[in-house]
């Protein structure tokens, strides 16, 4: 059963007092037997190009089995963002796009928020929006239009709400959105069991955010008594699917 872990970071981060090394991420990755991992930038890296290319550094350290994500702010030149985009993911392979609504600052319905929508779609990767802390722009019910909006776009809600009230607007969000897959990071175990139960497993990815809650979140999945084909889903295959991973 391959376990695939979308929601992991690198580097430090002014904005949440972080700072995850290559040793304390690859240390979870080892531990938790962890077959591949998306790893992104913090929001508030004081190096974002600095923390891509290392990232991209570990990529070809650590071939198939760590894959990047891009994390830029959007508030900035639709040009130069756009450009980086295209290194990253053209040139150096990154498989997703991050939307951090609490750490840049930006609502998903947003002009500058559009252009990511639109380099996810472009490039025909899968977008994640942190939702949960840093309401309002973090409430899930503020993607459901740019998710009908784009329709074909598979856009995962990172912590589904995060906690107990707005996990409720996830759920409604993914009910409402085909298009919209949810990770459960930081939620309780009957929320991850509701939505696997309600809305189907091929909807819920694998996502632990730190490593110091890596082993957390895949002992919940494993302790939710589902079947062996839901439990491979959420552990990884869904992952596989979506970002198209090869490992």
């Amino acid at each position: 059963m391959k376990i695939v872990d979308v929601h992991l970071h690198l580097g430090p981060c002014k904005v949440f007092d972080l700072d995850t090394s290559e040793e304390a991420l690859m240390g979870a990755i080892q531990k938790n037997k962890i077959d591949a991992a998306l790893v992104e930038p913090y929001p508030g890296t004081p190096d974002v190009k600095k923390t891509h290319n290392d990232i991209a550094k570990l990529m070809k350290k650590y071939p198939k089995k760590i894959f990047g994500v891009v994390n830029l702010n959007p508030h900035q030149d639709e040009r130069e963002y756009n450009a980086e985009v295209d290194r990253l993911i053209k040139g150096e392979g990154f498989v997703g796009i991050k939307l951090h609504t609490i750490g840049h600052a930006i609502s998903p319905l947003a002009t500058d928020a559009k252009k990511v929508f639109e380099a996810a779609k472009r490039y025909r990767v899968p977008l994640m929006i942190h939702t949960g802390a840093g309401i309002p722009f973090a409430l899930p019910s503020m993607v459901i239009p740019m998710a009908q909006a784009y329709p074909d776009l598979p856009i995962i809600l990172f912590h589904s709400g995060m906690a107990h009230i707005y996990s409720t607007e996830a759920y409604i969000a993914a009910k409402l959105c085909k298009n919209i897959y949810l990770e459960g990071s930081w939620i309780s175990i009957n929320e991850k069991m509701w939505f696997v139960n309600d809305l189907g497993s091929e909807r819920i990815v694998l996502g632990t955010d730190l490593p110091e809650n890596t082993a957390v979140e895949i002992f919940q999945y494993r302790s939710a008594n589902l079947s062996d084909k839901d439990l491979a889903n959420v552990l990884g295959e869904n992952a596989i699917r979506l970002f198209k991973l090869k490992i």
